[in-house]
């Protein structure tokens, strides 16, 4: 199993961006730069697998000058809001651009057709079995050339953090008209599967009237640095290497993010 369709609901679409820009006092959590810049040194055609409302795609469009990029999204919520975005985009930047739905397992793109292909915000943490990320990297390598760039980020299991939580407010923030929403969550943690069931609550409030009170979650799976250099190398990616942070500082013993930054060489 893997992002699907119903994954990521319509009421967890419509709130994303909100959602994140809260989170993270706007839309860069520390990976804009890694990602546009290796789209600039790929030049070439760019791909980028879980789109989606086009927060990291739309920056990456804009900083390369003429390569075509495909935005691949499952979610049909999610890919709506995406095509909305790129249509209300610079035309310059909109025209490169193309919305695909699509899968880890199942991408709609050419044998060795792209140059880069990159998964921002973990994403691929969507994909639930090991066999499906298998498939889903060996999908990934099938439609770069070689020489042809996979970068993925993930986050860095950190034991003291995966136990089941009761609901915590994790951000607060008002919206256009006047309400105040907040969003709690609340983890499951299967230590077997390795999978997080990550249970969402929005409440919307003006005043002590509750105007909305909207649930929604998804599943991930987390992944360990040695699991996923063996998945890598399994892929047939010769050439891979895994890093600690964004500026693609050693993994350490203090867990931050995974990046994977892996080259097609034959």
């Amino acid at each position: 199993m893997e992002l699907s369709r119903s994954l990521y609901s319509e009421a967890m679409s419509a709130r994303y961006d909100a959602d994140f820009d809260a989170i993270f006092g706007g839309p860069d959590r520390g990976d804009l730069e890694l990602f546009t810049r290796l789209a600039v040194e790929a030049d070439g055609p760019v791909c980028e697998v879980g789109a989606g409302t086009g927060r990291v795609l739309l920056p990456v469009a804009a900083a390369t000058t003429a390569a075509p990029v495909v935005g691949v999204e499952p979610s049909d919520a999610m890919r709506e809001a995406l095509s909305a975005r790129v249509a209300a985009a610079d035309p310059r930047v909109a025209a490169r651009i193309a919305v695909r739905d699509g899968t880890f397992t199942a991408l709609p793109l050419p044998d060795g057709s792209q140059a880069l292909v990159y998964s921002a915000f973990r994403s691929f943490q969507h994909v639930l079995e090991v066999s499906s990320q298998l498939q889903a990297l060996r999908e990934c390598r099938r439609v770069l050339r070689v020489g042809g760039t996979l970068a993925i980020d993930l986050f860095d299991p950190d034991y003291r953090l995966l136990h089941d939580t009761e609901p915590e407010l994790i951000t607060r923030y008002r919206r256009g008209d006047g309400a105040v929403v907040e969003r709690w969550d609340a983890r499951r943690v299967d230590r077997v599967r390795q999978h997080v069931d990550v249970l969402f609550r929005w409440q919307a409030r003006r005043g002590r009237q509750i105007l909305e009170d909207v649930e929604s979650s998804y599943a991930i799976r987390y992944t360990f640095p040695h699991e996923l250099a063996h998945l890598l190398a399994r892929a047939g990616f010769e050439d891979a290497r895994i890093y600690g942070d964004y500026d693609l500082s050693p993994v350490t013993a203090a867990p931050r993010e995974l990046i994977v930054i892996a080259t097609r060489t034959s």
